[in-house]
């Protein structure tokens, strides 16, 4: 174990150990890296360009007291930390940079003085197996706090395997930033009792948020992923999300399996998002499972799946405090039309949920377009407009399908004496045309309605609305 004061200048021990020492530390560092296989960090304050990690390392400091700050706003503090970046590795695993562990330290961008840009990165991980990061403070990053990538240069083949990050903090400071973890190609990745918060950029339109699974390339893969015991907050930036999953590179077996446990969603815009191909029930299952989750006060959707297949949403609550509050927006969106194609959510399966207040456009549960959907035992209560509501909107290449429904063990109720039992017109199902309640009448076919427990007061089927399930083919 080396110790990087050993290679600092003396006289400026004092300085950095204060906070007041401005000298750029990275060749000391470097040289501490390069000569040994553990390297400590003691507490203080150090200016930092880009640090180059290798195989068989520990990193780590004392907590956020020993603190990495960006020396300058030049592409030499473009990567803070980095395993290979550009073209560094080889496409294949074997050769990968591997076995290192960095802990205990703080990692900070300095986007409050420098402002946003898009390709500045606290720690660039490409070409690596076997990396953990624990109890790491990723603050005030300009692009994203952590890069899981694929090199650095377009188009450039790269692969990592079996990387965790665990209780870590993810702070964007001012919401001029991009993602607190992008995530372009991993091979089983678990993310454990982090915190995001303050992510987010009013200039950006899409692909921002705290954990964005965003694939370039047909050869990209991500999969196996779990994230879990995470707290998302304050990511309500437009169209920023807790957690995004994106599966247009699917080409076999190289994205599928991801789970979302017992996380916290609170103040996002959306809280999970989906941005998806059209697929077909033959096609190979995306495998979603969100469990145990906590949404409240959604700016948008809790939850977005678009064209995904095989999602599995149980025992979850969805939330907005108090009842009726917010823009609007259904908890679960199933379906999506984007670039005049339609996406069909296919084979869901939303069970045992308990759904606050929410004030939805087509429903709590909005069925745009699902081949295949399973709602039951979920609770509602105090729903300020439909509890399950189906889209009819028109779309141009007519492939849009709602067919194989199962509602069933549901129960519908209103709390005694609240706002909702006096004002909102909650009913269980309900009709919709362009986000506008309508008179309109659907037939559901291999579809079943049955076994749901509905207060007395609430509408069962929206007025003027006709849905009808028929049942077996």
């Amino acid at each position: 174990m080396v110790n990087v004061f050993s290679f600092l200048p003396e006289a400026e021990h004092a300085g950095i150990h204060a906070g007041t020492s401005t000298y750029d530390c990275t060749g000391g560092i470097q040289a501490a890296i390069d000569s040994a296989d553990k390297v400590f960090v003691p507490a203080g304050v150090y200016y930092v360009r880009q640090l180059n990690l290798k195989s068989n390392l520990e990193l780590y400091g004392e907590g956020a007291a020993s603190e990495w700050r960006a020396y300058d706003n030049s592409l030499a503090c473009e990567f803070m930390l980095a395993t290979y970046v550009r073209d560094g590795g080889t496409p294949h695993v074997a050769d990968n940079m591997r076995n290192i562990h960095v802990h205990d330290l703080k990692l900070n961008g300095r986007v409050d003085e420098f402002g946003y840009m898009q390709y500045f990165y606290l720690f660039a991980v490409n070409a690596t197996s076997d990396l953990t990061v624990e109890r790491v403070a990723f603050y005030g990053f300009r692009g994203d706090g952590m890069y899981v990538g694929s090199g650095t240069l377009k188009s450039t083949e790269r692969h990592n395997q079996r990387i965790v990050i665990r209780d870590c903090s993810f702070n964007g400071a001012i919401k001029d930033n991009r993602n607190g973890l992008s995530i372009i190609d991993c091979d089983t990745l678990t993310v454990y009792g982090c915190l995001f918060t303050n992510i987010g950029n009013s200039q950006l339109s899409h692909s921002v948020g705290a954990i964005d699974f965003e694939p370039d390339r047909n050869w990209s893969v991500y999969r196996d992923v779990t994230i879990s015991h995470c707290q998302f907050m304050d990511i309500d930036s437009v169209n920023t999300a807790g957690v995004t999953f994106f599966n247009g590179h699917q080409s076999g077996e190289n994205i599928h399996d991801w789970v979302v446990s017992d996380c916290q969603f609170t103040n996002c815009y959306w809280g999970i998002y989906a941005a998806t191909k059209p697929k077909r029930p033959e096609d190979g299952p995306d495998n979603l499972s969100v469990s145990n989750c906590h949404f409240l006060n959604s700016v948008r959707f809790d939850m977005n799946i678009g064209g995904l297949s095989h999602t599995q949403i149980s025992a979850c609550t969805f939330e907005r405090s108090p009842p009726g509050s917010g823009l609007g927006g259904d908890a679960i969106r199933l379906g999506a039309y984007t670039w005049k194609t339609i996406k069909n959510a296919i084979d869901t399966i939303i069970t045992g949920n308990t759904f606050i207040g929410i004030r939805p456009q087509i429903g709590v549960i909005g069925v745009f377009g699902a081949i295949g959907m399973v709602c039951a035992g979920n609770t509602f209560i105090d729903i300020y407009g439909p509890c399950i509501g189906f889209a009819q909107d028109e779309s141009a290449d007519n492939a849009r399908v709602i067919d194989n429904i199962v509602i069933s063990g549901n129960k519908a109720r209103r709390t005694p004496g609240s706002a909702s039992s006096r004002v909102a017109p909650m009913s269980f199902l309900g009709i919709n045309d362009e986000l506008r309640v309508v008179k309109g009448h659907l037939t559901l076919e291999g579809s079943y309605n049955y076994d749901n427990d509905i207060q007395a007061g609430i509408t069962e089927v929206e007025d003027a609305a006709d849905i009808q399930f028929l049942g077996v083919r």
